[in-house]
């Protein structure tokens, strides 16, 4: 009776899957590990971007306050505004003087660079005493700007 000899296999094919398995994973990978990675950059960015027109908003309530005017006209808050880099959309003078304003800050986003727009609500109490102070609420949107008077 003759004795069968075992079948040898060849690695070959195996190791082709596995080769071939990593050249497809690890790109895939680093792939979406650099997309996500730009994804958060660019949230950090944006957030960035936000606080600096927070800081620009308190920086304007702090200036009007500073002025010490009582009653600060539309032409002084905007000249104001516009030294503090944000834009007055909204001026309500009662119950207490209140103004929206405007900011935008520019942001690298994941392709180009993004806009990031802000506005706040600014309610300014006790002005021209030293009682005097501001509260800013950021706004969820901006209104469109009101428009001025024209020129005639």
């Amino acid at each position: 009776m003759a004795t069968r000899q075992p079948v040898q296999q060849s690695w070959t094919p195996a190791v082709l899957v596995i080769v071939l398995a990593l050249v497809i994973a690890v790109p895939t990978v680093a792939i979406e590990v650099g997309f996500r990675r730009m994804a958060t950059d660019g949230r950090a960015e944006q957030a960035r971007a936000e606080a600096d027109v927070t800081r620009f908003t308190q920086a304007y309530a702090d200036a009007v306050v500073a002025d010490g005017d009582l009653a600060p006209t539309d032409d002084r808050l905007a000249a104001v505004a516009e030294g503090a880099r944000v834009q007055v959309r909204e001026v309500r003078r009662l119950p207490d003087l209140t103004v929206i304003v405007y900011g935008e800050a520019l942001f690298s986003g994941m392709y180009s660079v993004s806009r990031s727009d802000v506005c706040y609500r600014v309610t300014f109490h006790d002005l021209g005493t030293a009682a005097a102070g501001s509260v800013a609420e950021r706004l969820a949107d901006c209104p469109p700007p009101v428009p001025g008077p024209t020129p005639s």
